[in-house]
């Protein structure tokens, strides 16, 4: 049977604090498995210390996840930028609901390999799978994840106020900043830009689904 399968690993792991780094990531991917439990048919599960994987409810579920991944770190207290395979494949063995380990199948192989040679791609998203419109879904998931990529890691507290639903003046507020300064750090992070890519993206995954 055919299922949706989310894989992501962190960007130059190598090169960072591996304990601070596996701390802030265990965080992340717990607090997502907790959010989204009742959409996730396995839970998105850390395998190698900096690699994890799971079994989403549709295309849909699978996109928010990775854009609340994206949104979620700003908060974490260490900087992580993450790959991602997602894959619409099959999976021979039943689905274990607890943890994501011990399935196999096509689907799970090409959705690694595929991650494997992003690495080599240097890109970021990968899709694999009889996905309708494939393109123009990667598309728009890469250009709402460039858009992060632009953000520097100095700016991580205006930006995790800001996906907090706070406007600039509480964020100034929290961080004892001049009003006008976050005023300008809002506009020159793009966030209108951002929202607009963020919609785009789930009108198409919208209409995919």
């Amino acid at each position: 049977m055919d299922y949706w399968i989310l894989m992501g690993d962190i960007v130059g792991s190598s090169e960072s604090d591996s304990i601070s780094l596996q701390k802030e990531f265990s965080k992340l991917i717990g607090k997502i498995n907790l959010e989204y439990k009742d959409q996730l048919k396995s839970p998105l599960t850390i395998t190698l210390g900096d690699e994890f994987q799971g079994i989403v409810e549709d295309l849909k579920k699978s996109i928010q996840i990775i854009v609340r991944i994206e949104e979620e770190k700003w908060k974490l207290e260490y900087p992580i930028l993450i790959r991602y395979s997602l894959g619409f494949g099959e999976i021979s063995t039943p689905i274990n609901s607890e943890i994501a380990f011990g399935m196999l199948g096509q689907g799970l192989s090409e959705v690694r390999n595929s991650l494997t040679e992003l690495k080599v791609k240097e890109e970021r998203i990968v899709l694999t799978g009889d996905i309708h419109d494939k393109e123009k879904v990667s598309l728009s998931l890469g250009l709402l994840l460039e858009k992060q990529e632009d953000w520097k890691w100095k700016d991580h507290e205006v930006i995790s106020g800001y996906f907090q639903g706070k406007d600039y003046k509480r964020v100034a507020e929290e961080l004892d900043k001049d009003k006008s300064l976050i005023w300008r750090r809002f506009k020159s992070l793009g966030f209108v830009s951002y929202e607009k890519r963020k919609r785009l993206l789930e009108i198409i995954v919208k209409n995919e689904s």
